[in-house]
């Protein structure tokens, strides 16, 4: 995996290079607007897209997301809900040791160690509900990730670019000049994809 990523960081560095030397080689034409919308220039070969923006407008990553963050909460209000009955015993525990409620010490040592086993399996559901999120939110990403490439392949077919970019806010596109970013167009297209669908 660190290797894919350090691979993956050379193949961007070259493609900011290669921006960079189109940019100054005066190659890179004006890009003329279009009801506020700044048109592709027509010999870009190399574009990017802006995924917080894409992901943000795409109507299936909002509502998987939305769905997601939904059975988080569930889960986490679940939870919450056990732990709040679990200090619920442990107070009556308490409170009962303290008033000399239980019949021998064999008793409270067994009581004690029950809520020790309740402790143990509230920290292992917890434990798992963590890695069950973080596996979902995995699958969720993967899933974008395949719908996105899986469109941009059809998308490029028409377009003939060499190389589609991804960046983020901070991410390895810090400056390119108008007419390289396609975000407004694959965000239009996929979402009347996925709206027929």
């Amino acid at each position: 995996m660190k290797n894919f990523s350090i691979g993956l960081n050379i193949v961007l560095l070259i493609a900011v290079i290669v921006l960079y030397v189109l940019h100054f080689s005066g190659n890179g034409g004006n890009a003329g607007k279009q009801t506020g919308q700044v048109a592709v220039a027509p010999d870009a070969k190399i574009v990017y897209i802006n995924m917080d923006s894409l992901l943000s407008n795409y109507l299936q990553s909002r509502e998987l997301n939305e769905a997601f963050l939904k059975k988080v909460e569930d889960n986490r209000t679940d939870l919450n809900m056990k732990a709040k009955r679990f200090e619920e015993e442990v107070m009556a525990f308490q409170q009962k040791l303290e008033n000399n409620g239980f019949i021998s010490r064999e008793r409270a040592e067994q009581a004690q160690a029950e809520l020790m086993v309740k402790r143990q399996n509230l920290q292992k559901l917890d434990q798992e509900l963590m890695e069950k999120t973080q596996r979902e939110q995995i699958e969720l990403n993967q899933k974008l990730y395949t719908e996105i490439t899986d469109f941009l392949k059809e998308y490029n077919k028409t377009k003939g670019y060499q190389m589609i970019l991804s960046t983020t806010l901070g991410g390895n596109v810090f400056y390119a000049e108008e007419g390289f970013d396609i975000t407004k167009d694959v965000v239009d297209k996929l979402n009347q994809q996925y709206t027929k669908e």
